[in-house]
C-alpha cells in the first residue's frame, strides 16, 4: 500500500537550508550560483535586483559572533539590515553591529549610527560643529553646521544634562546608552545631532529610533495584549453570576413582597398578621354572570 500524500507535500531535502544551518554559519549549504552572480567593488557589494539582496542576506545570517545575536539565523533580519545598508550607503555589517532589540521588539540604533549617517548623507558644507556649553549637571551641548548652497548657519542647543539623562531601569541600569554615565560630553553630542538631523533634514532619519528613545520609554509601543486565548475554564461561571438566584420562584416572591409598600390602614390599626378587621370592606367576590353569547350561540348555564 502506497503512502498517502497530499497536496502542497514536499519531500524532506537533506540539501534543505533550514535557521539552524544559518545560526550554525553552515555557509557551504548556502552559497548557490545566484550568489556567485552578485558583483563587489571598492564600497562593498554592488546589487542590481532583490533577488541579489535575499541571496546575500542568507549568507549574512550564517556570520555568527560578527552580528549580533538577533540576527544570526535570521535572513529577514538581515535582508531588511542590507537594504537599509543599500539606502544609506554604508557597510551592512556596520549597520548590524550598530542595532540591538528595543523592550517592544523593535530595532533601534546606537548613537554612533546617527552621527555617521548625518555626515554622510546630508549636505553639509563640512562636518557638524559642536561645543559643550557650561559645567557639571548644567552642561549644554551647541551644535550647527551649514548645508552647501546656503549661507544660513543651523544650530541647535540641548538641554542641561541633568535633564537629558535617563533614569534607572527596573535591573538598577541607566536607560539608553552607557555613555550618559560614563562619557556624557559625547553622549551629549550624539543626541544634539540627532536632533539636530531631525529638525533640519527629516528625511534622512524617517523612521529610525535610538537605543535612549526606545529604552527612555520602556519601547515605543507597548506590545499589545492578546485577548483571544481567553478560554478560562471559568469564565462560564464569570458570567453565570451567583447561583440559586435570579428566576429562583422564592427569590422572586421575597423581592416583591420587600418593595411592596405597607397598607396603611391596616398598619394603623396593629400588625397585619393579626386578625382581619371587621369593619374593613369585604373583597368583592367575582361576577358569576357570563358574558353574553354571540348571536346564535347557547348561552350557558351557572
Amino acid at each position: 500500500m502506497s503512502e498517502q500524500t497530499f497536496p502542497g507535500d514536499r519531500p524532506m531535502d537533506a540539501d534543505r537550508v533550514t535557521r539552524r544551518d544559518l545560526a550554525e554559519g553552515k555557509i557551504e549549504k548556502v552559497l548557490g550560483e545566484r550568489t556567485a552572480q552578485v558583483a563587489i567593488s571598492d564600497f562593498g557589494f554592488d546589487f542590481t535586483n532583490a533577488m541579489q539582496i535575499a541571496e546575500a542576506a542568507k549568507i549574512m545570517a550564517t556570520a555568527g559572533p560578527m552580528l549580533p545575536e538577533w540576527l544570526r539565523g535570521n535572513v529577514g533580519g538581515c535582508w531588511g539590515i542590507i537594504v537599509r545598508a543599500v539606502e544609506l550607503n554604508i557597510s551592512p555589517l556596520t549597520l548590524a553591529n550598530w542595532t540591538y532589540l528595543g523592550k517592544d521588539g523593535r530595532v533601534a540604533y546606537e548613537s554612533q549610527f546617527y552621527h555617521a549617517v548625518i555626515e554622510a548623507k546630508a549636505p553639509l558644507k563640512e562636518r557638524l560643529q559642536h561645543e559643550i556649553i557650561g559645567e557639571g549637571d548644567d552642561r549644554k551641548c551647541r551644535v550647527w553646521g551649514m548645508f552647501r548652497g546656503e549661507s544660513i548657519v543651523r544650530e541647535i542647543t540641548s538641554e542641561r544634562l541633568g535633564d537629558l539623562r535617563p533614569g534607572l531601569n527596573e535591573r538598577g541600569q541607566i536607560k539608553g546608552s552607557p555613555l550618559w554615565l560614563r562619557k556624557p560630553d559625547v553622549q551629549m553630542f550624539y543626541d544634539t545631532c540627532r536632533d539636530w538631523c531631525r529638525v533640519f533634514c527629516p528625511d534622512i532619519l524617517g523612521g529610525v529610533y535610538a537605543r535612549g528613545e526606545v529604552e527612555e520609554n520602556d519601547g515605543i509601543a507597548e506590545p499589545m495584549k492578546d485577548v483571544s486565548r481567553d478560554t478560562s475554564p471559568k469564565l462560564r461561571e464569570r458570567l453565570r453570576g451567583p447561583v440559586g438566584e435570579g428566576f429562583d420562584k422564592s427569590s422572586i416572591e421575597e423581592a416583591i413582597a420587600a418593595a411592596t409598600p405597607a397598607d396603611p390602614k391596616r398598619s394603623s390599626k396593629g400588625d397585619a398578621s393579626g386578625p382581619a378587621d371587621a369593619s374593613a370592606p369585604a373583597e368583592t367576590a367575582p361576577s358569576s354572570v357570563c358574558p353574553p353569547a354571540p348571536d346564535g350561540a347557547v348561552a350557558p348555564t351557572a
